[in-house]
């Protein structure tokens, strides 16, 4: 899908910048989550965001944040993370800086997430243009897996500057509109213990 899409205009294919945020610490799984296998082919997890993007997007998904070179040589350059540190708000806002149009963001830690339900969010954020946000949807709001427009980006600098990191209060402030997707395809990895469950979901054996 690097063209058209049953849902997607080239156009505005073409005018959303996919990013997958890597500047997470991995203080619960207690080392390198996004360099943990993935598979029997050699991948790591955070290959799995990347790979999803670009079968829609193509070869231009970029890095926000902080991580390590190996991870760096995975996809197709970085956005540097304006404000490290603060969680992927800084990560948003620092996308939303470099690029004048809306961003896809997905993190580096859903290897879940298909190209399915990031053309099902395009398909809501091509017809609804002046929305700030559109993010999936399970029994909550998923603000890691959504388009971003720059309508949000002066309310999120807004909270950055008064130290307001809480990405689920404003989206709750601007009325993100959503996309309800399954919960399995929503799901992040935080624990190593989460690894085996996500491979079972995809039907994926471990070497």
């Amino acid at each position: 899908m690097t063209t058209d899409t049953p849902f997607v205009s080239r156009d505005f294919l073409t005018s959303v910048q996919p990013v997958v945020l890597v500047g997470g610490r991995s203080q619960r799984f207690g080392r390198d989550k996004l360099r943990e296998p993935w598979g029997s082919e050699g991948r790591v997890l955070v290959q799995q965001p990347i790979q999803a993007l670009r079968g829609v997007f193509g070869r231009r998904v970029k890095l926000v944040g902080a991580c390590d070179p190996a991870v760096l040589q995975l996809a197709d350059g970085i956005i540097p993370d304006l404000h490290p540190g603060i969680g992927p708000m800084g990560g948003i806002v620092s996308a939303l800086t470099q690029w004048p149009g809306p961003i896809f963001v997905l993190a580096g830690d859903m290897p879940s997430f298909s190209g399915v339900e990031i053309a099902n969010i395009l398909q809501v954020a091509q017809v609804h243009p002046s929305a700030y946000a559109v993010c999936a949807s399970t029994d909550r709001l998923h603000p890691c897996a959504a388009v971003y427009t720059q309508h949000v980006r002066p309310i999120l600098e807004a909270r950055v500057s008064r130290s307001d990191y809480t990405l689920f209060s404003a989206l709750e402030q601007i009325g993100a509109l959503t996309v309800p997707v399954a919960p399995e395809a929503a799901r992040n990895v935080n624990l190593p213990g989460d690894v085996p469950a996500a491979h079972e979901q995809r039907g994926i054996v471990r070497s």
